[in-house]
């Protein structure tokens, strides 16, 4: 769940990995689109946006959506050959988001918190639905992009990848801002951060060694998220945002940890130094000064053809299908 306020929180309502970031229900009967609403649609291979902003936005949305992609998959360094699920991304207006996205506890957290939901990340099977509110701002969509990194690490070639490496390459997209052209410039601190922990679970420090420790089953005991999403961030831009051979080691890292490599030895293979040498390195602060924010814009993106206006009876059509997957009684966990 991602609220929109001057801290952008959203929840972790669970204490398991994968576990870390919940899938919300949303249900709720679907009327027919609002008849000030006209949507558009483009369909690039995979890849299919639906917006109610008119076909410029429609566009921007795609491009937007096809340079994230291609983003992800040069930082957590998938095979070439790995095709992720279809995805169609959802612009909704703000009249059909209550009946589309919120389900009647939804509304009442709205009214109870004083925050509105803007964003949800709707996985399945088959294909993955992802879904924003049309308010004005970047955010919903960074907010539902940062979800569906996060879906697509812990699925696919990278699922058995460690913690860190799960939710570092995710959060070095938190609050991503991608510009027409395709070109990232990404946020120096977490715009999205998780709330709802306690006093014990928010003194727990973690340095490098319990930051590459950290096994998927240790989520399951206090933890703190907001600390270790944080620390797991500042290891990816170590990693991957300061040089070449550094993101070539960190990827190497994590795919020796992931054969089942002792952290300490999996290190020494990686980096070439020991695991003390290496986190007096991180802990320093010469190398903050080397990381690059901005990231040029992915070669060879799909060209995008023009948008198509939706009849009124489509477009209601399409939104049921966003309906009937909100409708999930108990909402898959990533």
């Amino acid at each position: 769940m991602h609220r929109m306020a001057s801290r952008r929180p959203f929840c972790f309502p669970c204490r398991a990995w994968p576990a870390v970031w919940f899938i919300l229900l949303v249900a709720g009967g679907l009327q027919t689109a609002s008849a000030d609403t006209t949507y558009w649609r483009v369909t690039i291979d995979r890849v299919t946006v639906v917006s109610d902003n008119g076909p410029q936005r429609c566009t921007r949305l795609a491009t937007q959506l096809l340079a994230f992609e291609s983003i992800l998959r040069g930082l957590a360094d998938w095979d070439a050959d790995f095709v992720p699920p279809p995805v169609a991304l959802y612009s909704v207006s703000q009249q059909d988001a209550p009946r589309v996205l919120l389900s009647d506890s939804d509304q009442r957290k709205e009214r109870i918190d004083r925050m509105q939901i803007f964003s949800k990340y709707l996985p399945g099977a088959d294909f993955n639905v992802t879904a924003i509110v049309d308010e004005g701002s970047d955010a919903p969509l960074q907010s539902v992009l940062l979800l569906y990194a996060q879906g697509l690490l812990t699925r696919g070639p990278t699922v058995r990848r460690p913690p860190w490496f799960q939710l570092g390459v995710a959060n070095l997209l938190n609050g991503l801002l991608i510009r027409s052209d395709g070109s990232v410039l990404l946020n120096r601190n977490l715009t999205f951060v998780p709330t709802g922990e306690g006093t014990s679970a928010n003194s727990i420090h973690y340095d490098l060694a319990k930051v590459l420790s950290m096994r998927a089953t240790d989520f399951q005991g206090a933890v703190s998220y907001k600390e270790f999403m944080s620390r797991a961030r500042d290891w990816a831009q170590f990693g991957l945002l300061t040089t070449p051979e550094r993101r070539t080691q960190y990827q190497e890292l994590a795919t020796l940890m992931q054969q089942g490599e002792p952290v300490e030895e999996a290190v020494k293979d990686a980096f070439g130094m020991p695991l003390e040498q290496l986190a007096s390195e991180f802990e320093g602060a010469k190398w903050r000064h080397d990381v690059q924010f901005r990231l040029a814009a992915p070669v060879a993106l799909p060209t995008i053809p023009t948008p198509s206006k939706l009849d009124p009876t489509e477009a209601n059509t399409l939104l049921q299908i966003v309906a009937a997957r909100a409708k999930i009684e108990s909402p898959e966990r990533m």
